[in-house]
């Protein structure tokens, strides 16, 4: 449990690092990340994946199970659009220098975080 426990660290440090970098550019250079609300994404996901590692180091309660949940989960779907709606044609995220959308990388991450979580849980 408590390799799980730094494995959800790891990866969500080096997604925070990723989403930071990327929010940077953003701010730096304008309009490369899609907006939510007026707000770029980038931003947005920055901001739950910090409350997704502070709620993750919080004791375990009920309260800051839903937070973490909520935040990552939201992050999730909103890889989960961006990726269908690559896949679909229209090019709407950011790409690393190699040419992969960010949102595949988000998703990917999102659901390995997801599910380390869930098994985590489990163990205890």
């Amino acid at each position: 449990s408590k390799v799980i426990y730094y494995l959800i660290i790891a990866i969500l440090l080096f997604a925070i690092y990723g989403s930071l970098e990327l929010s940077l550019n953003d701010f730096n250079q304008k309009n490369i990340c899609p907006k939510l609300f007026g707000i770029p994404a980038c931003y947005v996901v920055t901001l739950f994946f910090i409350i997704g590692i502070i709620t993750h180091n919080v004791q375990l309660n009920n309260k800051s199970k839903f937070i973490f949940y909520t935040f990552i989960g939201l992050v999730f779907l909103l890889a989960l659009n961006g990726t269908l709606t690559e896949l679909s044609g229209t090019i709407v995220c950011p790409r690393t220098a190699g040419g992969t959308p960010m949102c595949f990388i988000s998703l990917g991450i999102c659901t390995s975080i997801l599910f380390l979580k869930y098994v985590q849980l489990r163990r205890l």
